[in-house]
């Protein structure tokens, strides 16, 4: 038996240091970074050359036309990168293996604080041009767009939508609040997506006369609405036609988890992988307008599949009383646990319900020869998920477990600090000369990820998923 279980009230806390995603499988040229940040560019250049060709030109004449080309230009490359805001949202394949979903929640924080930042240069510099052109005060002017340019209720209502959705996603990652509330409010976007399309080609000046652009701008649009119905109905849609999924039954698996069993049809023809994650849908009569995310944490066998679920919050909380035969529809599924690194020797750590994706990548890894090293920080007995299957897993396999027990940790010692430098040295002799794979709560894999880099191990060696707490 090569399992263990440590008291580590004795090691000390290390410093945080923000989360360093590794780069996932690239299976063809649109599935890279560079060729999305090309994508990118190459869209922006074009539309300020059509902004610059129809109006931008008259910038240098007055004043008044200055104000006025910087907020048609901020106009369009604000809505623009609203655009891919919501292909950031939409999971696309290609998207999702060039950058995983840790590194576009980045992307599109910071894209859509750029995005609404333009939006609102658009209004100031329209409402000063104008103002400028016309001599009107604020108030008079805003007025007068109402009142004489189709379409500029719409955008100012848009306008207040978006950064409603800013000011709201932002309060809610501070203070935690429901999953439920995030998607309601992300539902609000599309409105004002539409809201904004329609004022741009109702008063826009760059349109006006200028048939290629009108196309061009009718095309962005498709595209990404396209996608987004193809892979977040459609799909999941189709992929139920396929398998029927449906809750097979539900068996506790620790004080507070639960593990939901799926069954379906040619589950052998569904391609997952040990690590992987979807997003499910259970369609009674409670739960059928949410979809959360939840790792696969058993190695699909073509039979059925297994997802287990923590009790921390309203969703979850009611997971164990799921009846047999409730249909699910399916997302993905996602995640960067899938590679495979040339190096034998290989190091995963889990914190919590952050051991679903890990239990199924340590048999799996195992079974092809791997060298697995496996620490699992639980905060007592109880807690530990898949105990039995670890234990056999160490016993079949020799995979080397260790149970990190925090519930005797002294005084306000951080529970999240348990895997310092030092710590994990002494637990790790060979950490250095290990790929590691990491999932659990965020700021416990901050402290790991530091850790890791402090003791020698590339950033391109590891591996991590954010468990997110929704």
């Amino acid at each position: 038996m090569l399992a263990s279980t440590i008291d580590l009230n004795h090691l000390a806390v290390p410093s945080r240091m923000p989360i360093w995603p590794h780069p996932g499988p690239t299976p063809s040229v649109w599935s890279t970074p560079r060729a999305n940040y090309a994508l990118f560019a190459v869209n922006a250049v074009l539309i300020v050359g059509f902004w610059w060709l129809s109006s931008g030109f008259e910038i240098t004449r007055t004043a008044s036309d200055a104000f006025n080309g910087l907020g048609r230009v901020t106009g369009l490359l604000g809505t623009y990168l609203v655009l891919w805001q919501l292909l950031l949202m939409a999971r696309l394949p290609w998207l999702e293996h060039a950058f995983g979903l840790e590194r576009m929640a980045v992307l599109h924080k910071w894209n859509g604080y750029l995005a609404i930042s333009l939006l609102l240069g658009h209004g100031v510099f329209q409402t000063l041009g104008y103002q400028l052109g016309d001599g009107k005060d604020v108030a008079a002017q805003l007025a007068d767009f109402i009142q004489s340019y189709p379409g500029l209720l719409a955008a100012i209502v848009a306008l207040a939508m978006f950064l409603a959705v800013v000011v709201v996603s932002v309060t809610i990652a501070r203070q935690k609040l429901a999953y439920e509330t995030w998607y309601f409010v992300h539902l609000y976007a599309y409105l004002a997506v539409l809201l904004a399309f329609s004022h741009q080609l109702a008063t826009g000046v760059d349109f006006a006369g200028n048939a290629v652009f009108v196309v061009y701008w009718w095309l962005l649009y498709a595209f990404v609405l396209g996608f987004l119905v193809l892979y977040r109905v459609v799909g999941p849609l189709f992929a139920y036609k396929r398998h029927r999924f449906r809750v097979q039954s539900i068996e506790k698996e620790a004080r507070g988890v639960f593990s939901v069993y799926v069954g379906g049809r040619e589950l052998d023809q569904f391609e997952a992988d040990a690590g992987q994650f979807a997003i499910w849908r259970f369609l009674d009569r409670k739960r059928w307008w949410q979809a959360h995310p939840f790792s696969i944490s058993a190695i699909p066998d073509g039979r059925r599949l297994r997802i287990t679920v923590k009790n921390i919050g309203d969703f979850t909380s009611g997971v164990h009383t799921l009846k047999p035969g409730t249909p699910i529809l399916l997302e993905g599924p996602f995640g960067k646990f899938t590679e495979r690194p040339a190096n034998r020797k290989v190091l995963l750590i889990a914190g919590g319900i952050g051991i679903t994706p890990i239990r199924p990548l340590a048999e799996e890894m195992a079974l092809d020869g791997f060298d697995v090293r496996l620490l699992y920080r639980a905060h007592a007995q109880n807690d530990i998920v898949f105990r039995k299957e670890l234990d056999a897993l160490a016993e079949a396999h020799g995979v080397r477990v260790d149970y990190l027990l925090t519930e005797s940790a002294p005084g306000r010692l951080d529970r999240e600090a348990w895997f310092g430098p030092n710590s994990l040295a002494r637990l790790v002799p060979d950490v250095a000369d290990r790929v590691a794979y990491v999932c659990g709560p965020k700021g416990m894999m901050s402290v790991v990820i530091d850790s890791l880099k402090q003791l020698g191990v590339p950033p391109h060696e590891i591996r991590s998923e954010v468990f997110r707490l929704q």
